[in-house]
């Protein structure tokens, strides 16, 4: 072998050599990598499983009844146009069923067909419409809309055509018209129970609850149509307690009880079993209210507020049907345990608004059974208005929109009967305390509606929007003014009729509601009594100086006037608190406003001396020489206001006034004064003229 091919060779296996190296280095750096990331991933894992952090919390183990039960699906909320668009058959069903039934009428009256063909084209009629919604929904034709209506049709054409047969015309035998009537019913009851639409169920219950009249017509024991309202009553309560029908709940006791009342009071006798079956219809319906009740309810206030109302409403009931009964208080008595039950048990289950109400209505209900005792001596007169507002203060407290209402027409039903009827007569007595009591109850009200509230609902805000709780300042402003022109009337008034009293009183509410932010007086309050200080004031202005009467009230009176007006326009020029309350509403009205004042002074100042002189206090020919000081004086206050603080329309004014003075003191003082009087007056104006001259002409 060469040389050269031995050196090729030994090249060739170092190529070789260096190859196996960096394919060794290459398989190292691969497992490396691979060691690396597995170390890494594992770290992770062990991480997120046996190390959690400690700002999370690791989540909890589901149990598998958890797990498996399925989730609850949202239903949409039908907007307002799906709403009406669902309405509309019904309400075309009940237009539908008038028109056949005039249609039927109108063909009877011209004689083509007799009062027994009419009644039985109406039965048919009926099961028409039963047989048309039946084959619609086997077939799926239509909405359910649809067939809910030809449902509830049938059962209304049902009830009038039995009503009418057995009444009216008087076709179909009593007896065979109850059986009629309580199959149609039945029906009833059943189609609701199936169809679960709550328009139907009320329905059913408005139509069927028209039978005890009926019952009354065909002349049957008062006891069974008791029954068969508490019945009825009782049989809706599947219907509703399955389906979820709290509207149907509150309409089918709201006639049920009417029903009762209303059999009541067509008879005289038995009104005991009558309120004993109020009381049973009671104790059913807030069984069912209890059942139905949903405390996490976004419209859980209307409820209870629905439960308040009727709760009153039946009270009110009893009232006018245990009249006549001679131990009516223990009825009341169990209708004070019945709501006392509904109280304990809200309670138990922590319903803060169904307690409140419920022990409200307890509370009401005893007053009302002491009401119904043979109290001495006036007592109800307090108790009455007392029992009302413990209502509405309830409504305030829980917050719901229709005990609000409710309570609020009532008081002030009571307050307006309390007011007309009594009068401040002996001073210390029920009948004055009568009167005093519901002004204070009004204050109350106010200051606990004007409480701050962090969210306000849906009919509070609109409260707001209308000045509601503004309005209440002034309802019960207006009652204290009311109730001090009563005393006025009573104790002080002269023979002019003129209330002094009230006119006082009203000048101080003013300057103290001038003085008070308007977070706690309210909106309206100041500006309504700006009305009535204006008025007083001008009807001060406008009465002759030769009042009768009792002389000392009308100058101090006046003098009220005097001080108010002054004190106002003080406090403007000097930016006091009434400036600084009302600044953004002043800085453009401060002239006008303050030269209205001085006016107002200065004719007030005039009124009083020729008072002071009509009751021989002040001479007639000084009265004359003061009232031209008064416009001199005016006059120099409004120049010297003026050039100061840059008013206008007050510079105006004074220069106004000056006139009107020098003319008075030319052509009305010198021929009515003597030279005496004369000279002193001119002497006065003189010096007043160079003050004001110096002041002016100094500025």
């Amino acid at each position: 072998m060469s040389l050269e091919m031995e050196q090729r060779i030994a090249k060739l296996e170092q190529e070789m050599m260096d190859l196996r190296k960096e394919l060794e280095d290459v398989k190292c750096q691969q497992s490396v990598v691979k060691t690396s990331t597995l170390s890494v991933e594992k770290s992770m894992i062990e991480q997120s499983t046996l190390k959690p952090a400690p700002n999370l919390k690791p989540k909890p183990k589901l149990n598998p009844k958890q797990m498996s039960a399925p989730e609850k699906k949202v239903q949409p909320q039908r907007t307002l146009e799906e709403r009406i668009m669902w309405a509309l058959p019904k309400v075309f069903m009940v237009i539908l069923v008038m028109g056949v039934l005039w249609g039927l009428k109108l063909v009877s009256d011209y004689g083509y067909l007799s009062n027994e063909v009419k009644i039985i084209l109406a039965y048919v009629l009926s099961l028409a419409l039963t047989v048309i919604a039946y084959v619609l929904e086997r077939k799926k034709v239509g909405s359910s809309a649809v067939t809910i209506s030809l449902y509830g049709g049938a059962f209304i054409v049902g009830i009038l055509t039995t009503a009418a047969g057995a009444i009216l015309y008087e076709i179909i035998g009593l007896t065979l018209a109850l059986v009629i009537a309580m199959v149609y019913i039945g029906y009833g009851i059943a189609i609701s129970f199936l169809k679960k639409n709550e328009v139907l169920t009320v329905f059913v219950a408005f139509t069927s609850l028209l039978l005890p009249y009926l019952l009354e017509y065909m002349d049957f024991n008062l006891v069974i149509i008791l029954i068969y309202v508490i019945v009825l009553f009782t049989m809706l309560q599947f219907v509703i307690h399955q389906h979820k029908q709290k509207l149907a709940l509150y309409i089918a006791t709201f006639f049920s009880v009417l029903a009762i009342s209303i059999e009541t009071f067509m008879n005289n006798d038995n009104q005991a079993v009558f309120a004993i079956g109020l009381l049973v219809v009671l104790s059913i319906f807030y069984t069912s209210w209890c059942r139905l009740y949903n405390v996490a309810s976004t419209r859980k206030n209307i409820h209870v507020g629905m439960q308040f109302s009727l709760g009153l409403f039946s009270l009110l009931l009893m009232n006018f049907m245990i009249r006549p009964i001679e131990y009516s208080e223990a009825l009341l008595l169990v209708l004070v345990s019945l709501f006392a039950i509904l109280a304990g048990y809200g309670y138990k289950q922590r319903w803060q608004e169904a307690f409140d109400s419920a022990i409200t209505l307890a509370f009401i209900t005893l007053f009302n059974t002491l009401l119904v005792m043979n109290l001495p001596g006036k007592v109800d007169h307090l108790l009455i208005p007392f029992i009302v507002f413990a209502g509405v203060m309830m409504s305030l407290r829980l917050r719901a929109s229709i005990m609000k209402v409710v309570g609020s027409f009532l008081f002030m039903i009571v307050l307006a009967i309390n007011f007309s009827i009594h009068e401040p007569v002996p001073f210390f007595s029920i009948n004055h305390a009568s009167l005093v009591m519901p002004g204070i109850y009004l204050l109350i009200i106010y200051l606990y509606a004007r409480r701050p509230k962090e969210t306000l609902t849906v009919f509070e805000q609109f409260m707001k929007d209308m000045y509601v709780i503004d309005i209440l300042a002034v309802i019960t402003t207006s009652y204290f003014l009311a109730y001090i022109g009563k005393v006025d009337a009573t104790y002080f008034a002269d023979v002019s009729n003129i209330p002094h009293l009230m006119c006082m009183i009203t000048a101080l509410l003013f300057v103290g509601s001038l003085l008070v932010p308007i977070k706690y007086k309210g909106r309206a309050l100041t500006p309504a009594l700006s009305v009535f200080f204006l008025l007083f004031t001008l009807m001060l202005i406008a009465i002759p100086y030769n009042m009768q009467g009792v002389a000392w009230l009308n100058i101090v009176t006046r003098i009220v006037y005097i001080a108010v007006i002054v004190a106002i326009i003080v406090d403007l020029l000097k930016k006091g608190r009434i400036y600084q309350i009302y600044q953004v509403q002043l800085e453009k009205l401060l002239d006008p406003i303050v030269s209205a004042g001085v006016v107002l002074t200065m004719i007030a100042i005039k009124g009083l001396i020729f008072q002071l002189a009509y009751n021989g206090i002040l001479d007639w020919k000084l009265s004359i020489v003061f009232s031209t000081i008064t416009l001199f004086l005016t006059a120099s206050v409004a120049l010297w206001l003026s050039s100061g603080r840059h008013l206008r329309a007050l510079r105006l004014t004074g220069f106004i006034i000056l006139i009107i003075a020098f003319v008075k003191l030319i052509f009305f003082d010198l021929s009515a004064l003597d030279l005496l009087i004369r000279a002193i007056l001119f002497m006065t104006v003189g010096g007043i003229g160079l003050l004001l001259s110096g002041r002016l002409l100094k500025k």
